[in-house]
């Protein structure tokens, strides 16, 4: 198994067992980065630093629990969770969805079938990271071009392919809800979006609109704990109490989208 050595091309593996040994070789086969870790402390710090672009975290053992992925989705960047569960019930699954996992397995799938789910996953991944790179470097050539001379920064950028918000030039890695949720929310801003638009774009398969909102509420709030944290930040997901939700620009108005 090799450790860490390169962003967009690596997966943590945290807790360990047979199954996912096995499937740490077949990925590194396929050309990828695998690095193993056991502890909650050692996975924050690998995540916080940019260490992994995908995580499976295997419960089939009882190393770790489901809470760690809670924990992990709540840092500034979390790339995307795939859980490995040896008998999954319909409480965590729900609880995982809850907390914005990518993706759900189970031992009864066979390995071809979770190599290949997360073999996706990691080629997302490796495409979003080398997207990023040339739109770097387009945007310093831009630069050069116009002597240094740049339009007036909004501090806001979104890539929807990487799931990367960069706030105040702080990049911000999102889970698949919190896209959902801040792409509504930056093409209604400034107005307000309510909580049943919200609810639709994150969950568009749930009927159920009191089930939707209370599958939104964590999400939301960890959306915005994650824009709290980007200090001098001049943008922030306003709540209108009973109403919903917008992106504006601190010190900007409040308003109501027009019918």
């Amino acid at each position: 198994m090799t450790h860490y050595n390169g962003a967009g091309e690596t997966l943590l593996i945290i807790g360990a067992s047979e199954t996912s040994d096995r499937i740490a070789k077949r990925i590194v086969e396929r050309g990828y980065h695998v690095a193993q870790t056991l502890g909650a402390r050692d996975a924050v710090s690998r995540v916080s630093a940019g260490e992994a672009s995908v995580i499976l975290l295997d419960l089939t053992t009882g190393r770790v629990t489901l809470e760690l992925a809670d924990t992990l989705m709540g840092l500034p960047s979390c790339p995307p969770i795939v859980v490995l569960d040896r008998e999954p019930t319909v409480e965590r699954v729900v609880a995982a969805l809850r907390i914005g996992v990518a993706d759900y397995l189970s031992l009864s799938d066979d390995e071809d079938e979770i190599t290949h789910r997360l073999t996706t996953h990691l080629d997302k991944a490796r495409v979003a990271a080398h997207s990023a790179v040339a739109r770097q470097e387009s945007a310093l050539h831009g630069k050069e071009q116009s002597n240094g001379v740049t339009q007036e920064s909004t501090g806001l950028e979104l890539n929807t392919a990487r799931r990367l918000l960069i706030l105040e030039g702080t990049p911000i890695l999102l889970s698949a809800i919190e896209l959902s949720l801040i792409e509504l929310l930056i093409r209604c801003a400034p107005n307000l979006v309510t909580y049943e638009e919200m609810s639709q774009a994150a969950f568009p398969s749930v009927t159920d609109m009191e089930h939707a909102l209370r599958l939104l509420r964590p999400h939301i709030a960890r959306l915005r704990r994650k824009f709290e944290l980007v200090q001098n930040a001049r943008w922030r997901i306003a709540n209108l109490r009973g109403q919903g939700y917008a992106l504006r620009r601190i010190g900007a108005p409040l308003t109501a989208r027009a019918p």
